[in-house]
């Protein structure tokens, strides 16, 4: 009677399993679909990491699905676009071209022009990123082209306003940068009643790009008013810029005052800004989704061969039963060899009770061991400033470091002194420059310079101004230099770290 009874609730389980596993792409489809507008949503709102949650788990989706119709392909091309978009946020400028380029390729099988249009201005503001200024230009002639045909105004002015500002200024062509930033923001003069204006965040960076350009051409003037109106923004690196370029302005007109209330303003926004852009979690997100998608795929394989595994599991069940019964048998006649083992056991408890002592002490010596480290870590810092501070560039920087003034700005610093302050690096820290190069040997004279500077712990404004350039574009050469230069495009350690652990 009891093996009646279970034979029928193990057929119950396998029917209930069979009835429940049914996972049609149609179903994963419809789920893939729910995850990419919940992200739209999640991006609109700025929550980067949980946007791109929901899109890597709608694109796993989407890899199970087959079907090459037209809603399927508009489907995966769109949340690749997205993909690309948050990679693109978080600074993985490769993988977020690769998916760019992978969606209109989708576009394309289904002739879809404003998803074309789109990803071409995204792998635009990508190329941009790494710097590909020829292919930056080609991507937005070719979304413009789209977007004349479709006479779209809203996108042909952002594609005026990011052509001006991520093509011509950063070539150098100010002159055309201007004109393509204020045919964005005021039209041609021709179709002014189907002129689209500028709004929100796009409107301030709009007047922050003009300001800045302004700027560029010393007509200071002019730049004044768009970068006052580029403040409204509530994003704290619009703000960061403009302050840092109102304090140019300030330095040019001699108004010292004012240039030091604008750094305090540029100081306050440029934490904020690091602070935002310490967050990498976009690596860990992505790792976790390609590890979840496999166990989909597995999943997915268990469904369908679900009534063998569980006529397998049935089987196993029963072996189990009478290997249970063996072993309770074999126990019941070895008593003697357990009583045997409960000795060896008090034996090895004690032995246990030894090590834990010995370690004890050992906890003890290592703790003044790291006392007379501390002391004499204390003590090569005193003899390190003692020896770097012979040198003008080290002095120069300890200088930025305590306070920025104007007198503090107004240094000159020949290869020569920069020179000696490598050779010092070396002496102090074991011949750091050699083992970089032998590392890495991509980098360049400068690089070299930069990562001395990082190793001996001046703080990102410090090496901007002795590189004179501004703290975002530090930001980005620091990227290139690890992904281009260091060929570290997966290491999760920050540049310091990597500078640090040479």
């Amino acid at each position: 009677m009891k093996t009646k009874t279970v034979i029928f609730i193990l057929l119950a389980v396998v029917i209930s399993c069979i009835t429940t596993s049914c996972d049609t792409q149609a179903k994963r489809q419809r789920q893939a679909r729910a995850l990419y507008e919940r992200g739209v949503q999640l991006r609109a709102e700025r929550h980067s990491e949980e946007a791109t949650e929901c899109f890597l788990e709608a694109l796993s989706f989407m890899d199970d699905v087959e079907t090459q119709n037209f809603a399927s392909l508009q489907l995966r091309a769109n949340i690749k676009d997205n993909l690309g978009a948050m990679y693109n946020k978080h600074q993985l400028f490769e993988e977020a071209l690769a998916m760019h380029r992978s969606a209109i390729a989708d576009f394309k099988k289904i002739n879809d022009s404003v998803g074309m249009m789109t990803a071409w201005r995204n792998c635009g503001r990508v190329t941009k990123s790494l710097e590909l200024f020829a292919q930056t230009k080609a991507y937005y002639d070719s979304a413009f082209r789209v977007a004349n045909l479709l006479m779209d105004t809203v996108m042909i002015n952002d594609l005026y306003l990011e052509i001006g500002r991520d093509y011509y200024m950063e070539v150098g062509n100010y002159q055309k940068a201007i004109e393509c930033v204020e045919r964005a923001m005021y039209g041609d003069g021709v179709e002014t009643q189907n002129f689209v204006f500028l709004q929100g965040n796009d409107l301030d960076i709009a007047n922050m790009t003009l300001g800045i350009l302004y700027y560029y051409v010393n007509r200071n003037d002019e730049a004044k008013p768009y970068l006052e109106k580029a403040l409204r923004s509530d994003r704290a690196g619009v703000k960061m810029s403009v302050y840092q370029t109102l304090y140019g302005i300030a330095l040019n007109e001699k108004n010292i005052k004012m240039a030091m209330k604008y750094e305090g303003r540029f100081m306050e926004y440029m934490k904020l800004v690091e602070k935002k852009n310490n967050n990498e979690n976009i690596l860990r997100i992505r790792a976790e989704y390609e590890l979840k998608a496999q166990k989909s795929e597995m999943e997915t394989l268990h469904r369908t061969k679900s009534f063998k595994l569980y006529l397998i599991i049935a089987v196993t069940l029963s072996v189990a039963l009478i290997i249970l019964l063996i072993v309770r048998k074999k126990i019941s006649d070895n008593k003697i060899e357990m009583e045997k083992f409960r000795g060896q056991v008090e034996r090895d408890q004690n032995r246990i009770h030894e090590l834990v002592s010995d370690m004890e002490n050992l906890i003890r010596t290592n703790d003044e061991l790291r006392r007379d480290h501390q002391t004499l870590s204390q003590k090569e810092l005193l003899m390190t400033n003692k020896i770097m501070s012979r040198n003008k560039v080290f002095v120069t920087a300890q200088g930025l470091s305590e306070h920025v003034t104007a007198e503090s700005l107004n240094f000159n610093l020949s290869d020569d002194d920069w020179a000696d302050f490598i050779n010092l690096t070396d002496l102090v820290y074991d011949g750091f420059s050699h083992r970089l190069l032998q590392l890495y040997p991509k980098l360049g004279k400068w690089d070299v310079r930069i990562c001395c500077l990082s190793k001996n712990d001046f703080s990102n404004q410090v090496i901007s101004i002795l590189l004179d350039t501004q703290t975002d574009s530090y930001y980005k050469r620091k990227t290139r230099i690890k992904q281009m230069k260091m060929n570290l495009v997966d290491d999760n350690r920050t540049f310091e770290e990597i500078v640090n652990a040479v």
